[in-house]
């Protein structure tokens, strides 16, 4: 029997770890040991299947990027940076503390999501399969990070990360990058969304394997006049705002997943016709009777929504999600609302976009289009024969 070690490091959403049990219980049917270390151990409840548990090694920022107004979302580089990727005595604690795991758990191949310490010691050393959405498998081929928006510029020195990161991993006895982008390259690598919704759309050569869906998205109905509202878990309390007061005028209309939403709000938006509800919906049956699906930019809604041809008002509370937002606006299949900005006007954002019937055409032909698209897009199928060519079966 062989191990395929499933690492998570970084980030919130608990995408990534329904993401790896999928991945897992495909291959438990070719006789795979499964191991998984989790960011978040305590959420294993999300995985498809059981396997060995463990604790992943963790980031370290420095003190100084601690600081909020030190921190950086201009490239990959500045993030991973502000996560502590320059900080040499750090860097070489969390680097020696993956080399030590993977010695003790000996796996046949390592599948990173939004893992980059997993991957920098697993590369030419192990197997490794580096996954995830567009913006966390950034293309491993590059020379250097892009800039990824234009509220500030770069802050940091790739070349002098560069060099820390190499120093880094001589001392571990590894071999130096000759370029950063190398830590997300692996022996394949499999992302799981839209070109649309791909950050790196106009850097990345390789095909997308596409999103992974629970269900087939369904077309809206043309008569479809709901409003679905997917307040996800924790990032409700986010928001430096109170949406419910701008979701009111039109709560006769709303279906609303909040699992997180205060009982006051929730009776509020019930009385005033609301349907209000504490756990997921089914997802693509909701979407298709939706004029309008506003949430907080999560890539998995995000592609279903496309898929579906239902417009977008995103509210993003990180990069990530406006990252999402922004390439939804863009490709005018929505709008985007960076919660951060001092004006925040929902209500008029609501309003314009379910007056712009152009929008909603232009989903629809979007939706048709993405769905057609799904017929070649084979996630599951592409992640199971990458593996077990990788594993020698």
């Amino acid at each position: 029997m062989k191990t395929v070690l499933f690492a998570w490091e970084q980030g919130g959403g608990f995408g990534h770890i329904a993401n790896l049990g999928r991945f897992a219980a495909l291959l438990k049917h070719h006789d795979i040991r499964p191991v998984f270390a989790l960011k978040h151990p305590e959420a294993a409840h999300l995985l498809e299947t059981e396997a060995e548990i463990i604790q992943a090694p963790p980031w370290l920022a420095t003190a100084s990027n601690e600081n909020h107004s030190l921190r950086s979302t201009a490239t990959m580089h500045d993030q991973l940076v502000s996560a502590g990727l320059a900080d040499e005595h750090n860097l070489r604690s969390l680097l020696q503390s993956w080399d030590d795991l993977l010695k003790t758990i000996t796996p046949d191949l390592v599948v990173a999501d939004s893992a980059p310490a997993a991957s920098m010691m697993s590369l030419g050393r192990i197997p490794l399969i580096v996954v995830g959405n567009g913006y966390t498998a950034p293309p491993g081929d590059m020379k250097r990070f892009p800039l990824l928006h234009r509220v500030h510029p770069p802050r940091w020195n790739e070349d002098e990360t560069l060099g820390t990161v190499n120093r880094v991993l001589r001392s571990l006895g590894r071999p130096p990058l000759e370029r950063l982008p190398q830590i997300f390259s692996g022996d394949a690598q499999i992302v799981l969304t839209f070109p649309v919704l791909d950050p790196y759309d106009l850097q990345r050569s390789a095909p997308l394997a596409g999103p992974i869906f629970d269900s087939p998205p369904l077309e809206g109905r043309k008569d479809a006049d709901n409003i679905f509202v997917y307040l996800s878990r924790g990032v409700l309390s986010a928001l430096p705002f109170d949406i419910v007061p701008a979701l009111l005028p039109l709560a006769s209309r709303l279906i609303t997943s909040a699992p997180d939403i205060a009982s006051g709000q929730s009776d509020e938006l019930v009385r005033r016709g609301a349907q209000v509800h504490s756990q997921h919906l089914p997802l693509s049956e909701t979407l298709a009777s939706a004029r309008l699906v506003i949430h907080f930019g999560g890539g998995g809604l995000a592609a279903h929504a496309i898929a579906a041809g239902i417009p977008q008002l995103v509210m993003a509370t990180h990069i990530e999600q406006l990252l999402n937002g922004l390439q939804i606006e863009n490709a005018r299949l929505g709008k985007v609302i960076d919660s951060f900005e001092p004006q925040v006007d929902v209500a008029k954002s609501l309003d314009a976009i379910l007056a712009d019937d152009g929008m909603r055409h232009r989903a629809a032909q979007a939706g048709h289009e993405h769905r057609e698209m799904l017929t070649n897009m084979k996630p599951l199928e592409t992640f199971e024969a990458a593996s077990l060519k990788l594993l020698g079966k």
